[in-house]
This record gives structure tokens, sequence and C-alpha cells, in this order.
């Protein structure tokens, strides 16, 4: 492998550990949704519960769309643990009704809530879609994924092992 290749590599790998290193053990404000079904909840009340998976998605987002598909399983899987994941849609108000539908037909077990002016979005440092994040009991961010590949539900589920372990 020639220099140029050893330094580019270098670089895209200390850039990755950035984007996944980035809030790590920073604690999180409180913030409420307003969530599909009309109710409301907040970081801190779902954290009396135990560890929380939070993932940013929007209707018109493939990978978003793929990776619920498996957080609903991991939902099913860990809810006796007391993990909560929520899935917050980013949509505006005009497709709000879409993502509904969408949830509706899935059928999935998970929290949906909406942030159509994207304040939640921005106040947990999100930057694309999806963007997945688990925070401790404590509420402090353990981990941090922006977009999905498959094979990220396992390495959420090794990171949810871990937490469950260790209390």
């Amino acid at each position: 492998m020639n220099f140029l290749i050893k330094v580019l590599l270098f670089l895209l790998f200390t850039f990755q550990c950035e984007i996944f290193s980035r809030d790590i053990e920073k604690s999180v404000p409180n913030i409420d949704f307003n969530l599909f079904n009309g109710n409301k909840t907040s970081i801190d009340e779902l954290l009396n519960e135990g560890i929380l998976v939070i993932q940013f998605w929007a209707i018109w987002c493939s990978p978003c769309k793929k990776e619920m598909y498996h957080l609903n399983k991991i939902q099913k899987q860990y809810k006796d643990f007391g993990v909560n994941i929520v899935c917050v849609n980013t949509d505006n108000l005009k497709l709000v009704s879409k993502a509904k539908a969408h949830i509706k037909q899935k059928k999935y077990n998970f929290i949906v809530a909406s942030d159509p002016s994207s304040q939640i979005f921005k106040k947990l440092n999100a930057s694309v879609m999806p963007t997945t994040i688990i925070i401790d009991k404590s509420g402090k961010v353990v981990f941090r994924k922006e977009g999905y590949i498959i094979g990220d539900e396992k390495i959420i589920e090794e990171q949810l092992s871990l937490l469950i372990n260790k209390s």
C-alpha cells in the first residue's frame, strides 16, 4: 500500500472516530416529546424506566425505515430490561400524515414522536438521517451513530447488552 493511501485511510478513520465519539458521555437536556398518539412524554420520564434509544427519521428516508424495522425487533427483545426506543419523525407538517400512516401500517411497538420544526434534532446535535443515540440511565450519551448500513442493528444490540450488564 503506498503512502498516500495509508494517509487517506488514517484520515478517514480519524474522521469516523470523531463522528462516532461526538457528544459521548455528554448529558442530554430534558426534552419533551409530542407523540403520534397525541400523548406527551419526556426524556426524564423515559430514563426513569431505564435506557433510552432515540432515532431520528423521515418518511422519505429509506435507510431510516430499514433501521426502524430492526429497532422494532430490538424494542421487543429489550423492553423487559427497561429499554425504550423513541423514533422521532422530523417531517414537516405536510408529511406527518404519511409518516403516521407508515407507522400504523407497520404496527411498530416503539414510541413515535413528532419534531416538525427539527428542534429536538438540533438540541441533540443530529445532522443526518437516521441518527441513533443511546442514553444511559444517568442521562449520558453513551453511543451515537449516523446513517444506517446493514449490521448496525447488531452494534446497537451490543451497546444495549453492555449497558444492561453494567446495571
